[in-house]
């Protein structure tokens, strides 16, 4: 029985390492007629690595605002998508962000790779406007980060569907807040 239960305690400390891959620090402020979410995606030590080494990454975030329900399923009331492509040159010694908020796009060239994750993988100031007009309730954002491997070719998606089209994704909730 003890030879069981020390199993189990390594199969399930070992799960929880294999989960622990990145975090997601998430703000939301509230202001007269507007919310304004704020995020910062914290990368594991493997990210970092695979990133510093020359392996271009491709991560979507999306923040949506939703309605909380008891008794039916949540509500989705307004989202909003941005895409950050990180782009390492080790032989220039050149960190590439490419930032798709819309339809704007920034591009900021850095030296160090810590620099570049940090400004890569900060969201700073998404404002949703108009909380006037939501009706009365208890609401709530959640953020879905998505870190994409290669794109296969579409015939090949088809017959591999069983490859993930990611590396990872994490969804985070805020804490629920009344509005109007």
């Amino acid at each position: 029985m003890r030879i069981i239960a020390i199993f189990m305690f390594f199969f399930f400390w070992q799960i929880n390492l294999v989960h622990a891959i990145e975090q997601i620090d998430l703000a939301v402020k509230k202001n007269f007629n507007s919310l304004e979410v704020n995020a910062k995606i914290l990368p594991s030590k493997e990210f970092i690595d695979d990133f510093t080494s020359g392996m271009s990454k491709d991560i979507k975030i999306l923040i949506e605002l939703y309605r909380k329900w008891s008794v039916i399923p949540d509500e989705f009331i307004i989202g909003k998508r941005i895409q950050r492509i990180l782009i390492s040159d080790p032989i220039k010694e050149e960190f590439i962000i490419k930032s798709f908020e819309g339809n704007i796009l920034k591009e900021k060239r850095f030296k160090k790779p810590m620099d570049a994750l940090l400004w890569g993988l900060t969201i700073e100031s998404v404002i949703f406007d108009d909380i006037k007009n939501y009706n009365p309730g208890k609401y709530y954002f959640k953020l879905t980060v998505e870190s994409n491997i290669k794109k296969l070719p579409f015939i090949l998606e088809h017959f591999l569907f069983f490859i993930p089209k990611y590396e990872i994704k994490i969804e985070k909730e805020s804490e629920k807040f009344y509005l109007p």
